[in-house]
């Protein structure tokens, strides 16, 4: 009986022994700046996602460099930060003004999804003429902004021929429109038929709209577009006294008109020719809804950038070589 228990004991005493061996040998290899060489444990089940699709939004979560996701205390996916660490597979590129993330420095080393578009497969067609957009009838609060984001979008300028009362409106629009590069020209002050009118009439209705157009943006306008497109002999008179040039177009969609959008297009791709005045709006159209003339805006730029066109301001159109 004595000898059993002996036996006992001793396998106990060796088992604690064996084990406090095994800490002491990885404590002594840390100390000394070397890593025990284990095999990895295998993780258990459920505790990290399984599949691309076990993440919140059903998509894996990977590190920024493509490795394996970061994993927190209770084995699940870290989430997505906004400004580095773990990313979505699906998250947007890094701008191109940001030193990239990671030491990564080619983008052709960039994971799959977060590498950056690619340049265009074919070139862009050789120039084949320069033409002008042009807004009508604002500024407002509505439509104006959304072309000003459109434009932007594109890197594209514009000529807006202004109505006198909405500047006194939307000060802050029509200071954008300058603010962003775009021309402004003179739509009248109160979007009259300047063509009925007598030269001193024309004349007052000018100089109103020049006062209102001045303390919105600080700028008075050398183009004038006439309401409706009418002209007098009067309002002829009355321009030439106030070193204004008239200006008409000659590619009209009537997007003011309800138009659907694909018409729009069609119409203004159509007729565009080296030198065309594209006549557009950016405030009024019928029943007040200009949804048409924002949804086909950026087709109508992507047509004529792809047919070659430059697209300019009224006064562009003027350039030496033009």
């Amino acid at each position: 009986m004595l000898l059993a228990i002996f036996v006992l004991l001793n396998g106990i005493v060796g088992f604690i022994c064996l084990h406090a061996a095994d800490a002491g040998a990885d404590v002594f290899l840390q100390m000394i700046g070397m890593a025990a060489v284990r095999p990895p444990a295998e993780a258990d089940a459920g505790s990290a996602p399984a599949d691309a699709d076990s993440s919140p939004g059903g998509e894996a979560l990977a590190g920024i460099d493509g490795t394996a996701p970061a994993l927190n205390g209770a084995g699940q996916a870290a989430p997505a930060l906004a400004d580095g660490g773990v990313r979505t597979a699906d998250a947007l590129p890094w701008p191109a003004s940001r030193p990239d993330a990671a030491g990564i420095a080619d983008p052709a080393e960039l994971p799959a999804a977060v590498a950056r578009p690619s340049a265009p497969s074919e070139p862009l067609p050789a120039p084949s003429g320069r033409l002008a957009l042009t807004f009508d009838d604002g500024p407002d609060g509505k439509y104006t902004p959304k072309v000003l984001d459109i434009l932007a979008q594109y890197g594209v300028t514009a000529t807006f021929f202004v109505v006198g009362v909405q500047a006194e409106q939307y000060p802050e629009v029509l200071a954008r429109i300058r603010d962003e590069g775009h021309e402004i020209g003179s739509h009248g002050y109160a979007h009259a038929n300047m063509g009925k009118m007598t030269a001193a009439a024309a004349a007052e209705d000018l100089r109103l709209a020049d006062e209102a157009i001045r303390e919105a943006a600080g700028v008075v306008p050398e183009l004038f577009r006439p309401p409706y497109g009418s002209v007098s002999e009067d309002l002829s008179d009355a321009l030439a006294e106030a070193g204004k040039t008239l200006v008409r177009w000659n590619v009209d969609p009537r997007d003011w008109d309800g138009t659907p959008a694909e018409d729009i297009v069609s119409h203004v791709l159509e007729k565009a020719e080296d030198g065309a005045v594209i006549l557009l709006h950016s405030f009024g159209g019928k029943n007040s809804d200009l949804s048409g003339t924002i949804e086909a805006l950026p087709a109508i730029i992507e047509g004529l950038l792809a047919q070659g066109f430059e697209l300019t301001t009224v006064s562009g159109l003027e350039r030496e070589g033009g």
